[in-house]
């Protein structure tokens, strides 16, 4: 039996989605796209990045953090800030994503669970 390759596909959403950290409304955009991944055998839950010019300038705080994938690129990472709040490393973009993926330059996407999406 052969492995499934690891791969990604990244598409527009078609409807305008908000980001919120409690009450705060730190992103919205109907440009927003989803990012699915698999991984062999294993699908990840689809990741929605908005575009850094539709979120709200004071909500980020770029960090020192930095992850790597192998099919994504580099990530940088940023606090997320609002609603009394401050959440490191909460959100992340690939600042130069490989070209699979490179549709995802200049857009944030947000940890679930720390930032809620949603339908506006």
């Amino acid at each position: 039996m052969t492995q499934k390759p690891h791969s990604a596909t990244v598409s527009m959403a078609g409807e305008t989605l908000v980001a919120k950290l409690g009450a705060a409304t730190i992103a919205s955009s109907d440009r927003a796209m989803i990012l699915e991944e698999v991984n062999g055998e294993k699908a990840y839950p689809p990741v929605v990045y908005f575009p850094l010019d539709d979120i709200d300038a004071d909500a980020l705080e770029a960090t020192d953090h930095r992850t790597h994938c192998p099919i994504k690129g580099d990530a940088s990472y940023y606090t997320v800030k609002g609603d009394g709040q401050r959440l490191e490393n909460a959100a992340w973009t690939y600042r130069d994503p490989l070209p699979l993926v490179g549709a995802v330059k200049n857009y944030v996407a947000f940890y679930p669970g720390k930032v809620s999406v949603e339908r506006a």
